[in-house]
């Protein structure tokens, strides 16, 4: 029985966990636009909300706020630069809400750091996946549709010019055949295991018997 429980653990380690299987609800990230339009930037989204990257192929910096507003990254065709004081930079660490250290100050002026000498820069922004604990109501009131959450921004300053790369968060009802295919192999897999071990069991009877 010991080596059947071993075998089962080993199984279980094997198949993808019905959790990551499909079965569950998604929320779907979409980047709609840089408003206004502004020369050589872009920004393109992971769907799941995971990641945001922003280009600016252009010599003159693009400015990405942070929460209250503060300056948090800078990005040319030069490279990309952080300010260390700017609060986003411990918040977007986590994918939840993380501490701010003391010395983090979005009231105060900018103290940039290099990161690389790339045109983009990519990070994680709480403004873009869902963030609640909780589904939201309308999802609540009716899982079986697709709902638009919310549309989303991120304030940023091209030279002088204000502006916004705009999005979309969406939830969209998972599929539960990712479910049943796992259950099932599950299934299938312990119904070997058992098949051998009865047949295992059975010779060695037989070797007893024989001797």
């Amino acid at each position: 029985m010991r080596r059947l429980a071993a075998l089962l653990s080993v199984l279980a380690l094997l198949l993808p966990s019905p959790a990551f299987a499909g079965g569950f609800d998604t929320y779907v990230t979409k980047v709609t636009g840089v408003q206004p339009a502004m020369p050589g930037v872009r920004a393109v989204a992971t769907s799941n909300g995971e990641q945001i990257t922003v280009t600016n192929a252009g010599a003159t910096p693009l400015i990405i706020e942070g929460y209250q507003h503060d300056q948090y990254l800078k990005v040319s065709s030069a490279g990309v630069w952080q300010n260390k004081l700017s609060p986003a930079v411990y918040l977007n660490k986590e994918a939840t809400i993380g501490a701010i250290p003391n010395d983090a100050n979005a009231s105060k002026p900018p103290v940039w750091v290099k990161l690389n000498s790339t045109d983009h820069a990519q990070w994680h922004d709480h403004r873009i996946h869902w963030m609640g604990v909780a589904e939201p109501p309308v999802v609540q009131k009716d899982p079986k549709h697709a709902h638009l959450i919310n549309d989303w921004r991120i304030p940023v300053v091209y030279g002088a010019q204000a502006g916004a790369i705009t999005g979309t968060l969406s939830y969209r009802p998972g599929s539960h055949l990712g479910s049943y295919v796992t259950y099932g192999a599950i299934g299938l897999g312990v119904m070997v295991i058992l098949g051998l071990q009865i047949l295992i069991l059975r010779r060695r009877r037989q070797t007893v018997t024989a001797g």
